[in-house]
């Protein structure tokens, strides 16, 4: 009874504006020091006082020590979410929750959105996300994305992404949701990356959400260069489920986007989208090589455009769709056969590139490289390996390695770990190895213990010697060296030799 009493205490106290930090201290420092019943905590969540405390329009209490109290107010939310077991099955739950979700300081929906992302990540995470009783509670997390002052778009769609799909086709969410489509175009890129997430998830869940999806193809016909770009990159994880993928071809979204490229010259301004519409077809690429690289063929000739063009602005986008492109065991075989004069075009212009281009471009083409030579399968298959020896050789002028060891023999640490990085994954192959062996000085600076390289340099090195102690093509005394250099690990340092003598005398 005294505790409900002292709690009463401090809830009226939360009224007067010159009681509030006091109060809010006293609250606070309750709530550290033990858990509280739900009950009080319910209450503490429906208190106006509370919300007033830290609400921007929070009336007369604008006075000093107004900051004080806000935070406070900050730090009792806080852990009455963290104290309340949020059961989303709760019917209540969302009347709860109303007061923070609706309040005008973002940081206060924030904190709640927070909560209730951590507790469906975990359910989600489980295997068994449970049933909402009803669509209260979507509807309020679906009011934040028209939020101009928004900081937690993003938590708001991982929260429904993964919980809207049992309410998708609920009148009022489906009004809500029409809502969305009709605000400027930040709110409706978030109801586009909403639309593509929900509609990954199966067949059903994408044909109650298609009119989004149709939505944002029609900015493709935009006028907004940006716009469009945005909405490309929006709809690009579509492509990795089947029944998306047939959604984007009975829209016909590939040939749209192909036909831009193709009639580039009748509006110059389409030539801006160019780096978006690369990396539209080489993330789809990535896990559909097929449907790209044979499919739409003019696409690749103006990539390889791109990339022999030494435009450092769009560069690295360019190097970055071909390392989609040739990502998988697949795209590779298809560049192979159908574009090998230019892929060895563009490994020629890769190598002239790591001499004159700046070393943020040099360490984005290392990257791309790295990308290309990772092992998808262990191990590769000979087939691979001999497309992938074809090229690196074109790339570096023949089997050895100087064309990288002249970058990892720069001043820029970066530069320097995306070259023993791209090292590290052509030491994967035979060819790599025999490569290395062939090149002079690459394996004294692989075994030196020099102290003034980057702490991941020294990790690279060390990785790379862990591969070629277990690798057949060196003699039994160079593998005891390189497993006494691997046994010591990455940052050993060898210690100085001093050497004493002892004074000559005269005869």
């Amino acid at each position: 009874m005294e505790e409900e009493s002292w709690w009463v205490d401090q809830l009226r106290a939360l009224k007067s504006p010159n009681q509030r930090l006091s109060a809010l201290n006293s609250i606070n420092t309750a709530f550290t020091q033990e858990m509280w019943p739900r009950g009080v905590v319910r209450t503490m969540l429906k208190t106006p006082e509370l919300y007033d405390c830290i609400d921007r329009s929070g009336g007369g209490d604008s006075g000093p020590g107004r900051e004080g109290v806000s935070g406070m107010a900050v730090e009792v939310l806080n852990h009455c979410l963290n104290q309340l077991p949020l059961d989303i099955t709760d019917e209540q739950l969302p009347d709860l929750l109303e007061p923070g979700l609706t309040n005008s300081n973002p940081v206060v929906r924030s904190l709640v959105l927070r909560a209730i992302l951590t507790e469906v990540n975990r359910q989600y995470n489980s295997g068994r996300v449970r049933e909402l009783p009803g669509n209260e509670l979507v509807c309020l997390v679906l009011d934040e994305l028209k939020r101009p002052d928004t900081e937690e778009s993003t938590v708001a769609i991982e929260i429904l992404s993964i919980v809207l799909h049992q309410r998708v086709n609920d009148g009022a969410v489906q009004a809500k949701l029409v809502q969305l489509l009709q605000q400027d175009e930040i709110v409706r890129c978030r109801a586009y990356e909403l639309g593509v997430k929900l509609a990954k998830s199966s067949a059903a869940t994408l044909k109650s959400v298609e009119f989004i999806l149709d939505a944002a193809l029609s900015e493709l016909d935009n006028d907004d260069v940006l716009l469009q770009a945005s909405v490309m990159e929006v709809l690009v994880p579509l492509a990795e489920q089947n029944h998306g993928l047939s959604y984007m071809e009975r829209r016909n979204v590939f040939d749209v986007i192909n036909n831009r490229v193709q009639r580039i010259e009748e509006n110059p301004l389409d030539a801006l989208l160019i780096p978006s519409i690369m990396k539209f077809f080489g993330k789809i690429a990535a896990v559909q090589p097929q449907k790209i690289i044979i499919g739409y063929p003019n696409m690749l000739d103006c990539l390889f455009q791109q990339l022999q063009s030494e435009n450092e602005v769009n560069l690295p986008t360019a190097m970055d769709t071909l390392a989609n492109l040739a990502a998988t065991s697949q795209g590779k075989q298809l560049l192979h056969k159908n574009f090998q004069q230019s892929m060895e075009m563009t490994l020629k212009k890769y190598a002239s590139y790591t001499k004159n281009l700046s070393a943020p471009i040099k360490e984005r083409l290392l990257n791309s490289l790295d990308v290309i030579y990772a092992v998808e399968s262990k191990p590769p298959s000979q087939e691979i390996s001999t497309i992938l020896k074809n090229w690196y050789e074109i790339f570096a002028g023949g089997l050895q390695i100087q064309i990288i060891m002249d970058l990892i023999n720069t001043p820029f640490p970066d530069l320097q770990i995306a070259a023993l990085a791209l090292l590290k994954s052509i030491c994967q192959y035979r060819f790599g190895i025999v490569a290395l062996k062939n090149t002079g000085g690459a394996m004294e600076f692989l075994l030196s213990r020099r102290r003034d390289l980057h702490k991941e340099v020294k990790y690279l090195k060390w990785e790379i010697m862990e591969m070629l102690a277990v690798s057949t093509e060196f003699s039994p005394t160079e593998t005891i060296r390189f497993t006494a250099y691997v046994n010591e690990g990455p940052y050993h340092i060898q210690p100085d030799l001093d050497i004493a003598t002892e004074p000559q005398g005269r005869a």
